[in-house]
């Protein structure tokens, strides 16, 4: 598989990472009402996630500072993956806060992770354009989150 293939499957998880992360925004009334909490509370869903993404992030990316960065990145996936698994199985709202939790740190390590390996997979002075596609990835899923 070519670097340009590589730069767009990343995109591609970009958006599905990102739209797991914005669509709880969208249907925050329903999750309320299936918990069985008040949106207020459920709105909380969102600020664990981004708490554990800005403290978790940092803090597993000097832990795995060491690690090849395609490690990394299989690492971010397979804890964005325990996320949503513990996501569907789990019942009640205390294991719907920690799976968000997970999904938090597994989505910030993904983007950092993502920008690096792209940089690196571009051809030198295209680096910027090659990392614009991971912001599209997710800024597209802005957009079909709403």
């Amino acid at each position: 598989m070519n670097n340009t293939w590589k730069i767009y499957m990343l995109t591609m998880i970009s958006f599905l990472i990102g739209t797991s992360q914005f669509v709880i925004v969208g249907i925050l009334d329903k999750v309320a009402a299936s918990a069985g909490v008040s949106v207020v509370t459920a709105g909380q869903l969102i600020t664990a996630f981004a708490l554990a993404s800005a403290i978790g992030t940092p803090l597993l990316m000097v832990a795995t500072a060491r690690m090849d960065q395609r490690k990394q990145l299989l690492l971010a996936l397979a804890i964005f993956l325990l996320g949503i698994v513990a996501t569907l199985a789990l019942p009640g709202f205390g294991f719907l806060m920690a799976s968000r939790v997970i999904l938090g740190v597994g989505t910030g390590v993904f983007v950092v992770t993502a920008y690096a390996i792209t940089a690196m997979l571009a051809s030198p002075g295209h680096q910027g354009e090659a990392m614009s596609n991971i912001s599209m990835g997710f800024s597209a899923s802005l957009v079909s989150s709403a």
